[in-house]
């Protein structure tokens, strides 16, 4: 895995889903978003509400991706950020795992992912 990857838990309500945050997250978030990457980087500061949720979202998609898995078993985004947002403490961790990513840094998430989102 290279120093801007690292492979992630997310809780969604009772399911875990394997988040790849990567720069192809970013891409993806990017893209959708029609933003440059240092205007992603401010959006995850000014509004994290809005961006985290978004960002861990294309972590999955491109978890999928990766593994070469359907997509089609993903939660709808709205009821992920609602489930995202619900607590404070998971918030501050994902927060926290884009931020190491973005500056290079492991992520010593505790939980090893999985090969695929189902």
């Amino acid at each position: 895995m290279n120093s801007l990857s690292g492979q992630v838990s997310i809780q969604v309500g009772k399911k875990k889903y394997q988040c790849h945050l990567s720069m192809n997250a970013f891409r993806l978030m990017c893209e959708e978003k029609n933003i440059s990457l240092g205007e992603m980087q401010e959006l995850l500061q000014s509004r994290p509400l809005n961006a985290v949720p978004q960002v861990l979202y294309q972590g999955l998609y491109t978890h999928c991706h990766f593994h070469n898995k359907s997509t089609e078993g993903l939660p709808s985004y709205e009821y992920f950020a609602a489930r995202i947002l619900d607590n404070q403490d998971d918030l501050e961790k994902y927060t926290g795992y884009i931020a190491k990513v973005f500056n290079g840094e492991a992520i010593d998430d505790e939980e090893k992912p999985e090969e695929g989102n189902e």
